[in-house]
């Protein structure tokens, strides 16, 4: 991987509202050393160009990109930690399938970081938004047959953007790439770029002056189980009963609903809605063609910088009280419940024996806490492990995922379960989404609380992770209360 530096001998700054910090002798200067390399190697070149921009809410910049008709856009925020990311059209895809599709994607993501050449004005930001950043998703189980429910969805997918906002209130940026060849015309690239990024900075500009109404709730919705209640709870019971035959000690069974609506889904709105009630949780969309994977999850899969890797096991349900005096007696009996302490165990000891084959010490909390979301509280426990060196997140992911959390344990017995008695495409849901940038840092989380989105149609999923001591009524009742985070959404 290049980087480039150059004097800024030809910047523009937008004096306005939303303002745009753009260097062309930068710009040029990474396209062209970009093109050299092609002409040397032989093969098509990553050119990563980065430059300040104001800060911005990010769903204005999400508005915009979506109007702008340059291809399927995504979005990732976590808002109680103000990083964004918003991206717009495909420079290149890393696409995998099978058991491999984890290692194909670690190599196959090497390999365009070595070949990228990246530009940035040096100390005006922070390395983590600067160089190409992927985003992306893996499904939930690779060997399961995909339905055409998930068509354009496959086992994996990293997607490089054309153009990439990142940031938070204080840093911002915007990057653009684009892949290179010998033959290409740098001069005329560097006019399209500049007319791009100006044009988006007049539209964000537009957006930002208008009076923007809050959104409202205008969606009578009819919901339907994929699966009829009695069915699937007739599932948690003889999943129950496999339990206390020793087949394994947990697994997680899914339900899902169908949504239609009496007008298409407003993402934008969706995604307010959902940032609005829920800080805590990640917050993401991805567009493949006219539908949208999107959810706001409580459950960080892994999160790796500088040498360290952290994660959490997340395991154990209860609802919110009405009251205050409610909520506390609702989280102190899942904090006292044998039932969801065994389940949550279950959880810490997998991931700590997953990482202690990628780290040199592996640090865990002695007692979980509760994680309180809008209409629900999790027993959640944090993780922390140094990392080895060669060592990187897609190799946590393939260690790590499906966590008991999501799949069951042990782990190929439980997997074997579902896919036996499980009606039901899962997709992505309950697998790992996320991004990664050019230094191997990233964040990727579990992908609940989530649904696909098809215009007025959406499909919903929930799961419940059974035990010895599991009750199908209960289930499917904790079921419901998790379903509840995307029904609320998108009325």
């Amino acid at each position: 991987m290049d980087i480039v530096f150059a004097d800024n001998v030809e910047t523009f700054v937008t004096p306005s509202l939303w303002s745009v910090h753009f260097d062309r002798a930068l710009l040029f200067a990474t396209l062209y050393r970009a093109s050299t390399r092609a002409a040397l190697t032989g093969h098509t070149m990553i050119a990563s160009f980065t430059q300040p921009v104001g800060p911005c809410d990010p769903l204005s910049i999400f508005r915009v990109f979506s109007q702008q008709g340059l291809g399927e856009c995504f979005f990732w925020e976590k808002p109680e930690d103000q990083r964004t990311f918003v991206g717009i059209g495909t420079a290149t895809t890393i696409e995998t399938s099978g058991t491999n599709c984890l290692n194909d994607a670690t190599l196959a993501c090497r390999s365009l970081q070595r070949d990228a050449v990246v530009g940035f004005a040096p100390g005006k930001l922070p390395t983590h938004v600067t160089g190409p950043i992927l985003f992306g998703g893996f499904a939930f189980d690779p060997l399961r047959p995909a339905t055409s429910l998930w068509d354009g969805f496959p086992d994996g997918l990293l997607i490089l953007p054309r153009v990439l906002f990142s940031g938070g209130e204080k840093n911002a940026a915007l990057t653009v790439n684009l892949r290179i060849t010998a033959t290409d015309d740098i001069e005329q690239l560097a006019d399209e770029i500049t007319v791009t990024i100006l044009r988006l900075h007049t539209m964000v500009e537009n957006l930002l002056t208008q009076s923007q109404p809050a959104p409202t709730s205008s969606h009578q919705l009819v919901v339907r189980d994929l699966l009829p209640a009695e069915t699937w709870k007739s599932l948690v019971a003889s999943a129950v009963q496999h339990i206390q035959q020793g087949a394994y000690q947990k697994v997680v069974l899914a339900r899902a609903v169908a949504v239609t609506g009496e007008d298409a889904f407003a993402i934008d709105v969706l995604l307010q809605h959902l940032r609005e009630s829920y800080p805590g949780a990640y917050v993401f969309a991805i567009q493949r063609g006219a539908r949208y994977f999107v959810g706001a999850t409580p459950e960080r899969l892994v999160f790796a910088q500088d040498g360290q890797i952290r994660t959490m096991a997340l395991a154990g349900s209860a609802p919110r009280g009405s009251t205050e005096q409610e909520d506390r007696r609702s989280g102190m009996e899942l904090l006292n419940s044998e039932k969801n302490r065994r389940e949550h165990a279950i959880v810490v000891n997998t991931v700590r024996s997953a990482l202690e084959n990628l780290c040199s010490s592996v640090q865990v909390s002695d007692t979980p806490h509760l994680l309180k979301l809008h209409n629900i509280q999790h027993l959640e426990t944090p993780i922390l492990g140094e990392l080895l060196p060669g060592h990187g997140i897609l190799e946590a992911l393939h260690d790590l995922h499906p966590t008991p959390a999501v799949g069951g344990f042990p782990r190929e017995a439980a997997l074997a379960e579902i896919r036996a008695i499980e009606v039901l495409d899962r997709g992505w849901y309950a697998g790992p989404i996320g991004w990664i940038d050019k230094d191997g840092h990233g964040e990727f989380a579990v992908a609940l609380r989530s649904g696909l989105i098809d215009d007025n149609k959406a499909t919903l999923f929930a799961g419940c992770g059974i035990v010895a001591d599991s009750e199908p009524d209960t289930e499917y009742a904790e079921s419901r209360l998790k379903l509840k985070v995307m029904l609320r959404a998108l009325q």
